[in-house]
């Protein structure tokens, strides 16, 4: 099974990086910038859960970020030892020029999916996650 899922994973990212590469954007800048369009500031804890990354790699990807001027960094005013991150303009607009392309791009195994085996997928796939999580703790 798990080589299936790596299968999976593999092609879903190499798909994906055909689409966003196009504009420059790494596939892991695209995971943060998808989680913070929604112009909701985040922690960095906060946007690694959400982006599915680990801690370590989210603080590594958001400096290359900042350096990259998609994402910025403000000090949390309920809490000066926080900081809360937000989607720049620039990140935005990578965000307005590749959503529809990679809509598209998603959208084109639709077909091959009805909506009611994509939600068994869904399910699947999270039980499989949250199963994985109780043999670790």
């Amino acid at each position: 099974m798990h080589s299936l899922l790596n299968e999976a994973n593999r092609r879903a990212i190499a798909s994906l990086r055909r689409v966003v590469a196009s504009k420059g954007v790494p596939v892991e800048f695209w995971r943060a910038l998808e989680v913070m369009a929604d112009k909701r500031g985040r922690c960095m804890s906060e946007l690694s859960g959400e982006a599915g990354m680990q801690l370590s790699a989210t603080s590594k990807l958001v400096d290359r970020m900042v350096d990259a001027g998609l994402l910025e960094r403000s000090v949390d005013p309920a809490d000066h030892r926080r900081v809360i991150l937000r989607i720049s303009e620039r990140g935005m607009e990578k965000v307005a020029a590749l959503s529809g392309d990679v809509r598209r791009q998603r959208g084109r195994l639709e077909p091959h999916f009805s909506a009611s085996r994509e939600r068994r997928l869904r399910e699947l796939l999270a039980e499989y996650i949250r199963a994985h999580h109780r043999a670790s703790d």
